[in-house]
C-alpha cells in the first residue's frame, strides 16, 4: 500500500502543482508538505483533511482494508490456484484426445500440434515479466502430467508417434524459452 506522502505527490504531480502552490491553496506551511511527501512525518488530520480537499483525494483511498483485502487476497488466490489446476488439465484432455484417441486423424493432432505453439505464445505473451521457471510451473504442469500420463498407460511408441509427447515438449520449451521470444507489438 502507497503511503500518504506518495499519493499526495503523485496526485500533486498529475495537478501540475508545485510544493509552494499546493501549501498556499492548502494553508499550510511549505516544510510541513515537504516532511510530508518525503514519509518523514505523519500527518494530523486536520492538515490531512486541508490537502486532500485541495487536491481533491477521497479518505477511502488511505485507510487500510486489512480485513477485507485479507479475505479478498485469500479467495484471489484460491480462484486463480483452481483456475491454473484446472486449466493444466483441460490442456492435457484436450492434447490425449486430439493424439493418442482412437479417432485420433492427421487433421487432429495438427489441431494438437497448434494448440501446443499457440496456447503457450499466448501465456508467455501475457507473462513477460513472470519467471520462466515459475511459467512452466504454473501453466506447464499440465504438459508434465501429460507426458507422465502416457508414459505409464500407453506404450512409448503410441505417445510419441501420436505425437502427444513431442508436441508437449515443444509447449513445455515456449512456455520455459519464451522471455527469449520477441513479440512485436
Amino acid at each position: 500500500m502507497k503511503s500518504t506522502g506518495k499519493i499526495i505527490y503523485e496526485v500533486r504531480m498529475k495537478k501540475g502543482l508545485s510544493q509552494e502552490e499546493l501549501a498556499e491553496m492548502a494553508k499550510v506551511n511549505l516544510r510541513t508538505i515537504q516532511r510530508i511527501e518525503n514519509d518523514l512525518t505523519e500527518p494530523r488530520e486536520t492538515t490531512i483533511n486541508l490537502i486532500f480537499g485541495v487536491l481533491e483525494i477521497d479518505h477511502n483511498e488511505l485507510k487500510p482494508q486489512v480485513e477485507e483485502n485479507d479475505f479478498g487476497n485469500l479467495v484471489q488466490k484460491i480462484i486463480n490456484t483452481l483456475f491454473i489446476i484446472l486449466l493444466n488439465i483441460t490442456i492435457a484432455g484436450i492434447i490425449i484426445y486430439l493424439t493418442v484417441y482412437d479417432g485420433a486423424n492427421t487433421y487432429t493432432r495438427i489441431g494438437a500440434f497448434c494448440l501446443c505453439i499457440l496456447l503457450p505464445y499466448f501465456i508467455v505473451s501475457l507473462t513477460r515479466s513472470t519467471t520462466s521457471a515459475i511459467r512452466l510451473v504454473k501453466f506447464g504442469s499440465g504438459f508434465i502430467l501429460l507426458i507422465i500420463f502416457l508414459l505409464f498407460q500407453v506404450s512409448i511408441a503410441t505417445a510419441v508417434f501420436s505425437g502427444a509427447i513431442p508436441f508437449s515438449l515443444i509447449g513445455l520449451s515456449i512456455l520455459f524459452y519464451g522471455n527469449s521470444i520477441q513479440l512485436k507489438k
